[in-house]
């Protein structure tokens, strides 16, 4: 736990020089210890446990206040940018920019395939950032809704409704939030998102209730391991690569990772029947996919 101030001043200025490079080297495939008296018998269903985790996420963000989205989640860094033209990865321009951007594409690709919507269907999308994968529906006639707790996200999602005319409407709120009581939907979907609701016990109920009865639920590009490991050795809970660390130490997200066995179990609490679909080319592109 006392390396992790260290951990996060080597990842982020790795690209400063050679000797950082080097620094970062040191930890990049390293994992964290957990604290002395970690208790792994506590039922996982149990505020015991999700108190343990709230207590671990606190040391790794270096805070001694309870977690909270509002002031915890926020956009880090993307306040100067085109959101029309150069949102997300397409304002990078280092070496690996092209292809991170091709495991986002993949990711979009598969929701694509296996969304089952057609024009004119409901769709939300939780936890959106830029809402690239929301617009690509939004552009083939799909009515798409999106929450955020981002303000500024939620803007820049209007700004590309507005600058492509398509029905696209951004949200403010919590994962859970319903945009449009008595509406149901075809599809509700997270990337890279569901991995910040620590409350999943209480929401995954409302997300199946706001399912059409042919609708899907799909999770893509989420920290989901088939067995324990040194990253997540429990359950579910707080990440414990170097790298997690450090993203956890400077900006005091919350960054769970689940086993899939907790996973679908959770779901399956709530009459949704859960199925992996891989993606060869890319872990992004893996789905997993509920129906009721």
């Amino acid at each position: 736990m006392e390396d992790i101030a260290a951990v996060t001043q080597a990842y982020y200025h790795q690209g400063d020089s050679a000797e950082a490079r080097q620094a970062w080297a040191a930890y990049q495939d390293a994992h964290l210890r957990l604290p002395v008296g970690f208790d792994h018998r506590l039922d996982p269903w149990s505020p015991a446990y999700l108190d343990q985790q709230l207590k671990l996420w606190q040391v790794m963000a270096g805070v001694a206040v309870d977690y909270e989205p509002e002031t915890h989640e926020a956009d880090v860094g993307w306040d100067a940018v085109d959101p029309v033209r150069q949102p997300g990865y397409y304002v990078r321009r280092d070496e690996r920019a092209i292809a991170t951007a091709s495991d986002h594409w993949l990711a979009t690709g598969m929701l694509l395939k296996h969304c089952g919507l057609k024009a004119g269907d409901r769709a939300l999308e939780y936890g959106a950032g830029f809402g690239q994968s929301a617009l690509a529906l939004a552009r083939m006639g799909v009515q798409v809704d999106t929450v955020d707790i981002s303000a500024r996200f939620c803007d820049y999602v209007a700004q590309q409704a507005a600058f492509f005319q398509v029905p696209l409407t951004p949200h403010r709120g919590r994962f859970g939030h319903h945009p449009r009581p008595g509406e149901r939907y075809q599809l509700i979907w997270f990337y890279e998102s569901f991995h910040h609701c620590l409350d999943f016990a209480s929401v995954v109920p409302r997300l199946a209730r706001m399912l059409a009865p042919d609708g899907r639920l799909i999770l893509g590009g989420e920290p989901i391991v088939e067995t324990p490991n040194a990253a997540v050795p429990y359950p579910w809970g707080m990440r414990l690569h170097s790298e997690v660390a450090a993203v956890v130490r400077a900006t005091r997200w919350c960054e769970l990772g689940f086993t899939e066995s907790f996973l679908l179990e959770l779901f399956a609490r709530s009459g949704l029947k859960g199925e992996r679909i891989n993606c060869e080319q890319s872990d992004f592109g893996r789905l997993y996919l509920f129906r009721s």
